[in-house]
C-alpha cells in the first residue's frame, strides 16, 4: 500500500488548476490523459525493431546504451501523480538496464521471438517507474533482435533514430578505442520545454489562437464512416499494410512537380501530395465535404533542438472543404493552400487538439532513413501494439532504403468491420490510380466501389455492396410495442429518429433519464423493469424482448454484472442513497477490460419488496448475494455515497467471518451531518472560500431545469429547518427524498420510499470501527453549504490510516465523462496496487 496522504496537504494540493499545476507539455498532457483512461493499454508505445547482423559485445552495447540514458533528460523521465497531477521527474541515473536475451539456443530461434513479440509488445509501459522497454536478443552468433519501446510522452518518432544513432556511434567508437565515453552530453528536452513557455508567452501564441478560433468557428461536419457514427468501446485496433511498388513510388513523388503543389522542400511537397488522395480517400469513406484530420508537426527549428532525444512535436488540425465538381487538381491546390496557412500557427495546435474533438483522425508521413550497423544494412520495423483512440489513422512511411511507400491503416475494430476494412484498402488502391492517372478527372466521376453517399444521411440508409455487412443506419421498429418504446425513448430523450438498435447511453441517456423511461414505461407496458435492466438491454431490440420474455417476473437480485468476464479478481461497487447502479456505467466502462465488475442495487426498486431501513440488515443481504457469485475471499469491496457506508458494513461482516478485504474503497461518502446543518467557526469559512470557485463552476455547468430543481430543493431543506427549530424540534433527525435530491419529486411514490428508507439506516448507523485498508475518494467541488473534508470524519471509523485522493468533479459529476476517466484510473491502481501486495505477502 502506498503511503497515508495527509489530509490537510491533499485537500490544499486539489485546488490548483491540473494543467498549470504540471510541468507537462501540452501535447504530453494529451496522451497522460489518453493513457489515464486505459491505464494497463500499450496506447502509446512506440515500437521500433533492428536487426543487427553482426556480432556485438552485449557488454559494450548495454555500456553504450546506458551512457545515451545518463546523457538525456527524456529517457530518464518518469511521470509521477500528486493528487491527480501529472508531473515529469527526471531521475539521476537510467531507470532500467538493457535487458538482455539469448533464443539462439531454442530449436526455432524465429519462432521463439515472434512469441515473445507478440505478448512483449501489447504490454503497457510503467511510466510511474520507467518509459521505456529496451531488449538486446541474441538468434545467432552473427544475428541480433534490438526491440525499442518508448511512451510517446518522452519521445517522437526522430527520437527513436536518434537514440539509435547514439548508441551505435557510441559503441562502434568504444570498441575501436577500447573504451567507453566517460560522460555523453546531449541537448536537453528541458530546453525545448523553456522553448515552449516563451512560445506560449509571445505575441505570436495570442495571434494563432485568434487564427483558429477564425478558422474553426464554423465547425466541422459530424463523422460518420460508412453512414454510422463512431462508437467506441475499446482501445483496441487493427494494423493494415499496403506497400507500394517502386514504379507507383516513383509516380507518387513525380506528382510533386504538379501545378499547386507546395514544394518547398521534398517532405512538404510529398505531404501535399498524399494529403490530396487521402482526403479524397476520407470523403469517400464519409460523404463529409468539410473534413479536417490531425496532423504532427516535428517542432525542431534549431539545430541543437534537431539531435534532442524528447517529444518535440505538436499535432495541429489541418481543414479542407470539398465542393461540387471537385477534382485531384483542386483539391491540391485546396490543400497547399490550407497547409501553407497552417504552418505559419502550427505550434499552437496541440492547444487547438486540447480544446477540440478533432483527434479522431490522424494523418501522419514519416521519412525512415536507412540504417547501416558495422557496415551491414539493418531491417527496421515498425511494430503496432493493436491499440489506439483514433476511429481512423493513415501513416505513411517513405523509406530511403528501398525509394518505396508504405502506407498503415490503422481501424478501429469497433467502428469498422472487416468488411469495411477491406472495401476501405480497396478503395484507396483505385483513388490512387485514377490521382496518378489524371489529376482532372472529378471525385464524383471515380469508378469506385458502392460505399456511401452525401445524400444517404439524410434518407437514413447506408449504400452497400456484395462484400459489405449490414449495419443500417436506422432501424424501423416491427411491432406495436416496438413503436410505444420508440416514442417513449424520443419522449424522454428529446429526439427523433431513433431506431430499435440505438443504444441508449450513446443516445446521450444518463441515470435521471433512465429513470424517468422506466416510468414512462410502466404507464404503457405495464411493466415494472429495475433500471439495470438497461446494463443487459441498452436497445429498443434488446428491451422489447426482456418484456415479451415477462422481464418483471423474473427473480429480482441485488447484485448485477456490469461487466462479468475478467481474469482479475471482481469488484463490489454498493449503490448510493438513490439505490440504483446506472450511475456506475462510465466508471466501468472505463476500467481495465480484464476486471470484473458487479454493481449492487437496492432491495425495493421493484416496487414490490420493502427497502431495508437497518443499514446492518441491507449489509447482510448483500453480502449473501456477493458470496454466490464469490463463495470465498479475498474480497474487493466499494461503495459511491453512501455504499461507502454500506461496503463498509459488509466488510466488517465479512472479518467477523474470518474472511480477507485487501482493500475498501468509499466514493465521495455523505457526511455525518448531511441534513446540512453546519458548525461556522474559522475551518468552516476556510473551507467555505477555498471551495466556492469550484462549487461555483459545477453549478454553471447545470441546466435550467437542473438548477431549478437545486434551488427548490435548498429553499425548502431551509424552510423545514426553520419551522422546526421554531417547534422546538430542532433535533428531529428524519429527511425526505425531496430533501437530499434535486428531482425526487418526480420519482415514482417506491422510489422514493427507497431513497427515504436508506436515509434512516444511515441517520442510525453507527460505526463501530474497521481494522483494515481503506482508500477514500472526494471530489473536488463540495457543496456550497457543507463544503468540509468527509475524510476527517473516516479517521474516527478505521483504526489504520486511511488513504486520501481527490479527484475532479462534484458529487455527481465525478461519475461521469470527462471527471470519471480519473476516478477509474485511480480505482484500478488501488485495486492493482493491493492485489500485488496481497500476492506478495502470500
Amino acid at each position: 500500500m502506498q503511503a497515508t496522504a495527509s489530509l490537510e496537504n491533499m485537500s490544499k494540493y486539489s485546488q490548483k488548476d491540473i494543467y498549470t499545476d504540471s510541468n507537462l507539455t501540452k501535447l504530453q498532457m494529451i496522451y497522460w490523459v489518453g493513457q489515464s483512461l486505459r491505464p494497463r493499454s500499450p496506447l502509446f508505445n512506440v515500437i521500433v525493431t533492428f536487426r543487427l547482423n553482426s556480432p556485438i559485445d552485449v557488454k559494450l552495447f548495454s555500456e553504450a546504451f546506458a551512457a545515451v540514458v545518463r546523457g538525456s533528460d527524456a529517457l530518464r523521465t518518469v511521470i509521477h501523480e500528486e493528487a491527480g497531477v501529472p508531473r515529469r521527474i527526471i531521475l539521476p541515473e537510467p531507470p532500467r538496464p538493457l535487458e538482455l536475451l539469448d533464443f539462439s539456443q531454442d530449436s526455432d530461434p524465429e519462432a521463439s521471438l515472434q512469441q515473445w513479440l507478440t505478448v512483449r509488445s501489447q504490454q503497457a509501459l510503467e511510466i510511474d517507474k520507467c518509459a521505456y522497454d529496451v531488449v538486446l536478443i541474441k538468434l545467432a552468433e552473427a544475428a541480433y533482435y534490438w526491440y525499442v519501446n518508448q511512451h510517446h510522452m518522452i519521445v517522437d518518432a526522430a527520437s527513436v533514430f536518434i537514440v539509435y544513432r547514439q548508441v551505435v556511434n557510441l559503441y562502434q567508437e568504444a570498441k575501436e578505442s577500447g573504451a567507453m565515453t566517460p560522460k555523453l552530453e546531449l541537448p536537453t528536452f528541458e530546453a525545448y520545454v523553456e522553448f515552449e513557455k516563451g512560445y506560449r508567452a509571445s505575441p505570436r501564441y495570442e495571434k494563432s489562437a485568434a487564427f483558429w478560433r477564425n478558422r474553426l468557428a464554423e465547425g466541422i461536419d459530424p463523422l460518420k464512416f460508412y453512414g454510422r457514427s463512431p462508437q467506441k468501446r475499446s482501445h483496441k485496433q487493427q494494423r493494415a499494410t499496403f506497400k507500394l511498388d517502386p514504379e507507383r513510388s516513383q509516380q507518387l513523388k513525380d506528382a510533386m512537380q504538379r501545378p499547386g503543389v507546395f514544394n518547398m522542400t521534398h517532405d512538404l511537397g510529398m505531404l501535399n501530395v498524399l494529403l490530396t488522395v487521402y482526403f479524397a480517400q476520407l470523403h469517400y469513406m464519409t460523404g463529409n465535404k468539410r473534413l479536417a484530420t490531425m496532423l504532427p508537426f516535428h517542432n525542431r527549428p534549431t539545430k541543437p533542438m534537431k539531435s534532442t532525444i524528447g517529444l518535440l512535436m505538436e499535432i495541429c488540425p489541418l481543414l479542407v472543404e470539398i465542393e461540387d465538381g471537385e477534382t485531384f487538381t483542386s483539391l491540391t491546390k485546396k490543400v497547399s493552400k490550407s497547409l501553407q496557412r497552417t504552418l505559419v500557427h502550427y505550434q499552437y495546435g496541440t492547444a487547438v487538439a486540447m480544446d477540440s474533438n478533432l483527434t479522431d483522425l490522424m494523418f501522419n508521413f514519416h521519412h525512415r532513413p536507412e540504417l547501416h550497423f558495422e557496415e551491414q544494412p539493418v531491417e527496421q520495423k515498425l511494430i503496432h501494439p493493436h491499440a489506439g483512440s483514433d476511429s481512423f489513422a493513415l501513416h505513411i512511411h517513405e523509406f530511403e532504403e528501398d525509394n518505396t511507400f508504405t502506407f498503415f491503416f490503422d481501424f478501429h475494430e469497433d467502428v469498422f468491420t472487416q468488411a469495411e476494412q477491406t472495401l476501405t484498402l480497396a478503395a484507396f488502391e483505385q483513388i490512387l490510380a485514377a490521382y496518378l492517372a489524371d489529376g482532372d478527372v472529378p471525385l464524383a466521376e471515380l469508378d469506385l466501389p458502392t460505399a456511401v453517399s452525401p445524400t444517404s444521411f439524410a434518407k437514413g440508409t447506408v449504400q452497400t455492396n456484395d462484400t459489405l455487412d449490414e449495419k443500417p443506419v436506422y432501424a424501423a421498429p416491427r411491432d406495436e410495442l416496438e413503436r410505444q418504446l420508440v416514442t417513449t425513448w424520443e419522449t424522454v430523450l428529446g429526439t427523433t429518429g431513433i431506431g430499435i438498435d440505438d443504444d441508449f447511453f450513446d443516445l446521450g441517456g444518463n441515470s435521471w433519464m433512465a429513470v424517468r423511461l422506466f416510468t414512462e414505461l410502466q404507464a404503457v407496458t405495464g411493466h415494472n423493469l429495475p433500471l439495470a435492466t438497461l446494463f443487459q438491454a441498452p436497445t429498443i431490440a434488446a428491451l422489447a424482448d426482456v418484456i415479451r420474455q415477462g422481464g418483471d417476473a423474473q427473480t429480482w437480485t441485488s447484485l448485477v454484472p456490469i461487466r462479468a468476464t475478467g481474469s482479475k479478481p471482481p469488484f463490489f461497487c454498493i449503490h448510493g442513497v438513490t439505490g440504483d447502479i446506472l450511475w456506475l456505467k462510465d466508471l466501468a466502462d472505463l476500467m481495465d477490460d480484464e476486471q470484473p465488475f458487479y454493481g449492487v442495487q437496492a432491495r425495493g426498486l421493484d416496487g414490490e419488496a420493502e427497502p431495508f431501513n437497518r443499514l446492518e440488515d441491507m449489509a447482510a443481504h448483500y453480502l449473501q448475494q456477493i458470496r454466490q457469485v464469490q463463495p470465498e475471499g479475498p474480497y474487493y469491496l466499494g461503495g459511491y455515497c453512501m455504499g461507502g457506508d454500506i461496503a463498509y458494513e459488509v466488510a466488517r461482516q465479512l472479518q467477523a467471518q474470518g474472511e480477507e478485504v485487501p482493500i475498501l474503497t468509499v466514493i465521495d461518502p455523505p457526511p455525518a451531518n448531511f441534513n446540512e446543518r453546519v458548525t461556522l467557526n474559522g475551518r468552516y469559512i476556510i473551507d467555505f472560500v477555498q471551495n466556492s470557485p469550484y462549487w461555483l463552476r459545477e453549478f454553471m455547468r447545470l441546466g435550467g431545469s437542473e438548477i431549478s430543481s437545486r434551488v427548490r430543493r435548498k429553499g425548502r431543506v431551509a424552510l423545514r429547518a426553520l419551522w422546526q427549530k421554531i417547534r422546538a424540534k430542532s433535533n428531529d433527525p428524519s429527511l425526505n427524498a425531496t430533501d437530499v435530491i434535486d428531482q425526487a419529486d418526480n420519482l415514482p411514490e417506491h422510489r422514493q420510499k427507497v431513497i427515504e428508507s436508506h436515509l434512516e439506516a444511515l441517520l442510525h448507523y453507527t460505526h463501530s470501527g474497521y481494522d483494515g485498508e481503506v482508500v477514500l475518494y472526494e471530489a473536488q467541488s463540495r457543496p456550497l453549504l457543507n463544503p468540509g473534508n468527509n475524510a476527517h470524519e473516516w479517521v474516527d471509523y478505521v483504526l489504520r490510516p486511511i488513504t486520501l485522493r481527490t479527484v475532479p468533479g462534484s458529487h455527481s459529476s465525478m461519475l461521469h465523462k470527462p471527471h470519471v476517466a480519473g476516478l477509474a484510473r485511480h480505482l484500478q491502481t488501488t485495486l492493482d496496487d493491493a492485489r500485488a501486495a496481497r500476492e506478495a505477502v502470500v
